[in-house]
């Protein structure tokens, strides 16, 4: 927020905090050498509609103004805005308008998903990804369905427990396409020094005659399960530690047809999460969300058993007291010998000058 502010005040001269954008992207084309900034504002300022009054800067300066709406597009890989353009200073009217373009990201129609860590959770929770039909048609036959999770730092995943196809095969998953972050198996939470881990896992979404000899029948609901696993998190009031676990993001990954400027959409906000672990020329199509509260709320929380920090100072003097009597005994234990040692070797000299004396 600091860096959007000084640009937005410096370079843009919005000068109160309401007028900020939400987001600022900075883009520069290296070989036009252009650099462009775009700003979003998904409300009005102040009020319920936009009253903004633009004037050119300069003979240099060409200011663009359009009202777009979200149009019918004529095929279903493409969004079409259409609406009203004008050039500010050069135009007396707005001039119509209608163009389409690819759009990367696409909701898959009729497909939704449930996440849920069936209890008891325990140190090991499993994320379980509930679909209503087994029979979910990918967009085209080169799709694959994946999941997308970002894991706080105290969960991780054994990406070798996930190596074992047989293991992979047994829970609906496919294989694990990208694993980033804190990925140690052995480190505590309170050592942990980034935020997390982010994971990629492809499903393995059964066939209609894999469908029909599980459940009967073809069209019936079907899960995947993720294992995870729990780092040891620090004492805490009360025994009792919840963490919040953000819903995976669920998507079938598809090739472009050829031909397809996926680069000309200028509403895409590429290489920020996911999509860069896929080609510049791959579709999305989002599986929707269906939580099962009222609120709507994707995320999961976790209780997890930890110290109580209330009940831990007997705990630690305890465990002093046993240290220092065990030290205690070793070295008692250490002197007996010792002195043992030094009554046995007297009693061999006096037997020996006893000796000497007899003679």
């Amino acid at each position: 927020m600091p860096c959007i502010s000084f640009i937005s005040r410096g370079l843009c001269g919005l000068p109160r905090t309401e007028d900020l954008p939400h987001y600022l992207d900075i883009d520069f084309d290296a070989v036009s050498r252009t650099l462009v900034l775009t700003s979003f504002h998904h409300e009005p300022p102040e009020s319920q509609y936009w009253n903004e009054q633009m004037e050119p800067y300069g003979n240099l300066t060409n200011i663009e103004v359009g009202v777009l709406t979200p149009e019918k597009s004529t095929e279903p890989e493409e969004l079409s805005m259409g609406g009203l353009l004008v050039v500010a200073g050069q135009d007396k009217e707005p001039n119509p308008t209608r163009f389409s373009f690819p759009s990367r990201h696409h909701t898959a129609p009729g497909s939704t998903f449930l996440a849920i860590f069936p209890p008891p959770t325990g140190l090991h929770p499993t994320l379980r990804l509930s679909f209503p039909s087994s029979s979910i048609p990918p967009p085209a036959p080169a799709c694959g369905l994946h999941a997308y999770l970002t894991l706080p730092s105290s969960l991780f995943v054994d990406k070798y427990q996930l190596s074992s196809r047989n293991f992979l095969a047994s829970k609906n998953l496919r294989a694990i396409r990208a694993l980033s972050g804190e990925t140690d198996l052995e480190a505590p939470d309170w050592v942990i020094r980034n935020w997390g881990s982010a994971l990629l896992l492809e499903l393995a979404p059964p066939t209609t005659r894999q469908a029909r000899a599980s459940s009967g029948s073809s069209d019936g609901p079907w899960s995947a399960e993720i294992p995870l696993h729990l780092r040891y998190l620090p004492p805490k009031a009360g025994a009792i530690a919840e963490i919040d676990v953000p819903w995976p993001v669920i998507f079938w990954a598809c090739p472009a047809e050829e031909g397809t400027k996926m680069n000309v959409n200028p509403f895409d906000r590429v290489n920020l999460g996911y999509e860069s672990l896929f080609g510049p020329r791959t579709m999305f199509y989002h599986l929707q969300p269906k939580p099962m509260d009222e609120g709507g709320r994707l995320v999961e929380q976790l209780k997890v058993p930890v110290m109580d920090s209330e009940g831990t100072k007997w705990v630690e003097s305890g465990t002093v007291g046993a240290i220092l009597l065990g030290t205690l005994w070793v070295v008692w234990k250490l002197l007996r010998v010792l002195l043992r040692e030094r009554r046995e070797q007297t009693g061999q000299a006096t037997e020996k000058e006893k000796e000497k004396k007899a003679q």
